[in-house]
């Protein structure tokens, strides 16, 4: 089963409110509080639990497909 990844801009709008660096988790409660979908949270989920020092080193995690790790 293969997902989809989100647009920057979609991240961009439903994460304004992360303050970086921070962890998968953060950003899952961030992207939920702003009324992130599936199609949102489902990618991030998958992101390894590291800690992202900004918005492009989310965005290229998931574009580089670093999913499904643990």
């Amino acid at each position: 089963m293969t997902m989809s990844a989100p647009d920057r801009e979609s991240l961009a709008r439903h994460l304004a409110d992360v303050e970086y660096p921070c962890g998968r988790e953060e950003l899952l409660r961030r992207c939920a509080a702003a009324g992130g979908g599936d199609e949102l949270l489902g990618p991030l989920a998958a992101l390894p639990d590291e800690h992202y020092r900004d918005l492009d080193t989310v965005v290229e995690a998931i574009s580089a497909g670093r999913t499904g790790r643990g």
